[in-house]
């Protein structure tokens, strides 16, 4: 069989191009941005893709910021719902399979146990419902489809939370982050492995499955493991101590967030067959390449 050709959109996103680096080594790859096919004109999609063979379309675009969209809520509709529903079509007419990336920002946050696939969603902000929207067109109009659930994005390409306390800690000691938000840190390295073995060992996987790492983490301990890391590789940080903070005391946030959205990757684990790795590990080997690079 030869290898499948791959579209990728979103391409300018942090997990956009950690995806197009890892598989464009091994595949024939296309990879769009916002200037390639706009959300905002869903009626060109057809024409557009039409235009461009493959095989397998990941879809990493949408509106992303809960704020945004919570004060755009025409605009994140187009985005996150009526932009992959079109998208879904067109990939099932022609044949191809849609790997489409959603969010744990479906769930409600109000319980404090792990959300399985099969758990209710109710999201609580216009992010979450317009990308629940867009979980179930897509779904429905591409039953072949997979939609991928991530939570909590980390990688080299665009700057995280990790990224953005190492960088305070350079310049202070005075830092603070929630601590009764919880979820699972996870890396775009390790989600576009994960995306590569279902591309080409479990084609037929469908439905809804969460890609995230293992193990729960606040923005709080995140903070803190993150700066324990960059001390141990001599990053001249100033403290690797983060006060802890509520999230209802970040009264210039726009958006209702879900409290507890740590996502069960019992499913993943079952589909490729192997143990996933910690979300410290994996921020551990990424701030090792970022500040210890060989």
């Amino acid at each position: 069989m030869p290898a499948p050709r791959i579209l990728i959109l979103g391409a300018t996103g942090g997990l956009g191009r950690a995806l197009h680096r890892h598989l464009a080594a091994g595949y024939e790859l296309a990879s769009w941005g916002r200037a390639d096919l706009d959300f905002e004109q869903p009626d060109t999609f057809s024409t557009k893709l039409a235009s461009q063979k493959f095989d397998v379309l990941l879809n990493a675009a949408g509106m992303t910021s809960p704020d945004v969209c919570e004060v755009q809520p025409e605009r994140a509709f187009l985005a996150n719902t009526v932009a992959p529903q079109i998208l879904a079509e067109c990939c099932h007419a022609r044949g191809a399979r849609m790997i489409h990336f959603s969010t744990d920002y479906v769930f409600s946050g109000k319980t404090r146990d792990l959300w399985f696939e099969t758990d209710e969603t109710v999201p609580v902000n216009i992010y979450g419902r317009t990308k629940l929207a867009g979980e179930k067109a897509v779904l429905k109009a591409s039953p072949a489809a997979l939609v991928a659930r991530v939570s909590w994005l980390f990688g080299p390409d665009k700057p995280s939370h990790p990224d953005n306390i190492i960088q305070r800690a350079l310049q202070t000691d005075d830092l603070s982050a929630v601590a009764d938000k919880i979820s699972v840190p996870t890396s775009n390295a390790d989600i576009s492995g994960w995306i590569e073995q279902l591309i080409i060992r479990h084609p037929t996987t469908r439905g809804v499955l969460h890609l995230c790492n293992s193990g729960v983490a606040s923005w709080h301990s995140w903070a803190e493991a993150a700066l324990t890391i960059a001390a141990r590789l001599d990053v001249p940080v100033k403290t690797t101590t983060v006060q802890p903070i509520e999230l209802a005391s970040l009264t210039q946030l726009k958006a209702p967030r879900p409290l507890m959205t740590v996502m069960s990757n019992a499913r993943l684990q079952s589909v490729l067959g192997g143990e996933i790795r910690n979300w410290y590990d994996a921020l551990e080997e990424y701030l090792v390449q970022k500040y210890q690079p060989q």
